[in-house]
């Protein structure tokens, strides 16, 4: 009992080489939360730009609209971070061999990771609170601010191409746009019954003055016709027109909003949501027990297949046992009772459709955290196998177990969106894998000895580029 808790303590980091390695992980941690919530964040900025300039923002909304974004990047990068972190840091002990000392002074390779199985779990229980906690609300906030500045000018927001129903009673197409200059207006007036109005221009340009959006257009024609006396119609031409449409949400306003999307709620939020469902959804799979009980004279419990194939069964045998006009009446009876349930069935499915949505979510808010712990059990022994402490070689491992990760991650994600497989498996799976692999490094890292060389790897891809330029 005395052995086991010495080694218990041994592992949990008590010995005095722990405090060194803790010291090793920090470093490279928070190096890579910062590259990684830069590179995260300098993307999303590029691809939001469109909607913040020209806007007429005030600074601190721009700041806040990044910083409220800046949750869900934060909560990407710090799984990756972890998995930089123990390969740099493990890498970089075994290049000095520090590994080899420590081993040779008696100490397993177990204990050496086990601060680093520490730091990873510390990091996943403050990631299963950030998840729960924070970023759901920053989600809500984020998804708010992005619509009110959307909102913001739309005569702004006109693509060539398409029509724009933006701006209130009106209807506007564009075929080519450079800048506010905009050339083949077509613009639909729908703010009377009365009249049709439609608005051709060669040219003009968009303008916002206040709450108004300001058209000019050039060298054109207003055709106007009215809907209650066809043969009343009227056309004008014009070098130069006016149009002024007074929109009140020009200004930037501030919505409040009660409904949450399933990324901006709480564990608790989303359970709830989870009882509502499937209440709903065993109400349908109740009344439809009780209609396949009550006209198909079966207490089988069938799906949406084998109920086709009970029906199907029962209009051969009307066809075969009744007359003509009897086998009509009663495989009419069977076709509406087959609408019916069908159309049940279809509900009951989308009601388990959004109890998976949620599910997923509750199981995502442990499952990311929980690979924090994971990319330690593949980062410690890859780092000392190829024994290079290096950002280079942890940034390509990293990159390819993340992406590895996350494909596996969203694929599972959109698997159980479709109920084809339970949300647990969903999302638990890629731990599970990476954590078999981990396993495997973990025990060739202890047991074999051996410095796995990826130098080789990099000689074949510079190889196979110049051969691409030859050719």
């Amino acid at each position: 009992m005395k052995r086991f808790i010495e080694k218990c303590i041994s592992f949990s980091g008590a010995w005095i080489g722990a405090r060194y390695i803790y010291r090793e992980l920090l470093f490279p941690f928070f190096f890579s939360i910062g590259v990684v919530t830069f590179v995260l964040l300098a993307n999303f900025l590029i691809k939001s730009v469109d909607r913040l300039l020209g806007k007429g923002l005030p600074g601190a909304v721009i700041f806040e609209f990044l910083y409220l974004n800046l949750a869900w990047i934060i909560a990407m990068s710090i799984p990756m971070a972890v998995l930089v972190a123990s390969l740099m840091a493990y890498g970089r002990l075994a290049e000095d061999n520090e590994i080899t000392a420590m081993r040779a002074s008696g100490i397993s390779f177990l204990t050496i990771l086990g601060p680093g199985i520490i730091f990873g779990f510390i990091v996943a229980v403050f990631m299963v609170f950030f998840h729960n906690n924070i970023l759901p609300d920053f989600n809500h906030k984020a998804r708010l601010l992005s619509g009110d500045i959307y909102r913001k000018r739309p005569g702004l927001n006109i693509e060539p191409g398409y029509f724009m129903d933006d701006i209130p009673d009106y209807s506007i197409y564009v075929k080519e746009k450079s800048g506010d200059h905009l050339r083949e207006l077509t613009i639909y007036s729908k703010d009377s019954h009365s009249v049709q109005t439609t608005i051709y221009a060669d040219s003009g340009y968009v303008e916002v003055d206040g709450n108004t959006v300001l058209f000019m257009l050039y060298s054109g024609e207003i055709h106007e016709l009215d809907l209650e006396n066809l043969e009343d119609y009227r056309r004008t031409d014009f070098q130069k027109h006016r149009i002024a449409i007074p929109v009140d949400n020009l200004m930037l306003e501030r919505r409040e909003s009660a409904r949450r999307g399933d990324r901006e709620m709480t564990i608790g939020m989303m359970r709830e949501n989870v009882k509502k469902y499937t209440r709903e959804r065993d109400k349908i799979f109740g009344k439809i027990q009780k209609l396949i009980e009550k006209e198909l004279d079966t207490t089988v419990v069938l799906n949406a297949n084998e109920m086709k194939k009970v029906i199907d069964l029962k209009r051969e045998q009307n066809l075969t046992n009744l007359s003509s006009t009897a086998a009509k009446t009663k495989n009419r009876r069977l076709n509406s009772i087959y609408t019916r349930l069908k159309g049940e069935f279809k509900l009951a499915k989308s009601y388990q459709k959004q109890i998976n949505k949620y599910a997923v979510e509750i199981h995502k808010k442990f499952s990311i955290p929980f690979a924090c712990i994971v990319f330690v059990l593949l980062g410690a022994p890859l780092g000392v196998m190829t024994r290079r402490g290096g950002i280079t070689m942890a940034a390509t491992l990293s990159i390819i177990f993340f992406l590895t990760y996350y494909v596996f991650l969203i694929g599972g994600e959109e698997l159980a969106d479709m109920v084809i497989i339970s949300p647990f498996w969903a999302m638990w799976t890629p731990n599970i894998l990476l954590s078999l692999v981990g396993a495997y490094l973990i025990y060739y890292a202890t047991w074999e000895q051996k410095v796995m060389d990826f130098s080789k790897l990099f000689r074949i891809f510079k190889r196979k580029s110049k051969q691409i330029k030859q050719i």
